[in-house]
């Protein structure tokens, strides 16, 4: 049977695109539980976001006829961000057209390019979401990046940090079109790990350790510092992101105390969770080595383009080749509207 291109495209418009794009959102944490629920908009030169970074200046106590302060307040401002756009390409040549005539073999070929259109999206929204090794602003073109800051041995600080733009996890930097180098409520939380004598956590075992004197292990206390450091009231990191080796020396830090589980719905998605306090720690693959990310998601959002949320264009034939080319397009960005409440740690462990 020749392959009806017409028939071909509808299928995978049906069929294979809903697969896609439900094992994309179910392939790291933040795909599921941000990418999954992302806002969808109409369009607009920017994706612009409100921001609440004071308190109103006219308020107070007041008795009988005492004159009430009117003066105009405007603590809100706005971050603007610039739309991302993102494709993948399923093609099919000529040649191949021969080599699987029959339905069967046109469905199976199609199986194994659309797992490989599947493939590349979520290593690519895995990467650019943790952006290398956390020191390197995203390229032109891509998203937002969660983190700015990597451990530097015998640096000036603990941490670099500076300078690193586009990442919501950082300091003095560009993001969203504000200067936190000037605006300074713009800044995340940055700590480094440390062993139980204070310097660098540079072994497994220097996690795990309990000092004499302390009661518990380096990582908790490195931990319960930054979910401090990143608490206003009852307003917590509600998730925490990090390596495996991370993860593990937490997990031993536990010793033979309740391995309390963490969020319900990450477990049901394949997640292996652990709690704690009020947040559920969770692996993700692209974390940098000897990183962890302490983040309060209600401050962080997916914009997408109503569109353009992996959006099928269906198979044509170029004028120049003998294919046929199908295309899957995305237009979005990552939005943070408090990075206040985000933090991070670094210089942990790479392995065991």
């Amino acid at each position: 049977m020749s392959l009806n291109y017409n028939a071909l495209s509808s299928l995978t418009r049906d069929k294979f695109i809903p697969v896609l794009v439900d094992n994309i959102f179910n392939s790291n944490v933040l795909a599921f539980r941000l990418l999954k629920n992302a806002e969808k908009l109409d369009g607009g030169k920017k994706i612009i976001t409100p921001l609440e970074y004071g308190k109103n200046s006219a308020q107070g106590y007041y008795s009988g006829y005492d004159v009430l302060d009117t003066t105009p307040s405007d603590p809100i401002t706005s971050a603007e961000w610039d739309w991302k756009m993102a494709y993948a390409t399923i093609s099919i040549s000529g040649e191949d057209e021969l080599k699987n005539s029959g339905d069967s073999q046109v469905l199976s070929l199609l199986k194994s390019k659309m797992r490989n259109a599947e493939k590349s999206l979520k290593d690519m929204f895995g990467n650019s979401l943790f952006n290398g090794d956390g020191a390197t602003a995203p390229g032109t073109g891509e998203i937002t990046a969660l983190g700015g800051a990597k451990y530097v041995t015998g640096g000036a600080s603990p941490h670099q940090s500076s300078g690193v733009a586009n990442c919501i996890i950082g300091e003095d930097r560009s993001l969203g079109g504000i200067d936190s180098t000037t605006y300074t409520w713009w800044d995340s939380v940055l700590h480094t790990f440390k062993d139980a004598d204070g310097t660098n956590a540079s072994t497994f075992d220097e996690h795990v350790t309990v000092p004499t004197n302390g009661g518990v292990s380096a990582i908790i206390t490195d931990m319960t510092k930054m979910y401090g450091a990143c608490t206003i009231d009852n307003d917590s990191p509600d998730l925490i992101v990090t390596t495996q080796v991370l993860m593990d020396a937490y997990e031993t830090s536990l010793m033979s105390n309740k391995r309390f589980e963490g969020a319900q719905d990450l477990a049901d998605a394949g997640f292996q969770t652990l709690r704690f306090k009020g947040a559920t720690v969770v692996v993700d693959s692209h974390v940098p080595a000897g990183q962890m990310y302490f983040l309060n998601t209600k401050y962080l959002d997916f914009k997408v383009h109503s569109k353009r949320n992996f959006a099928f264009e269906d198979f044509q034939k170029p004028v120049n080749q003998d294919s046929r080319v199908a295309k899957i397009f995305w237009m979005g960005q990552l939005t943070c509207t408090n990075p206040r409440m985000q933090g991070m740690i670094v210089g942990g462990t790479s392995d065991y």
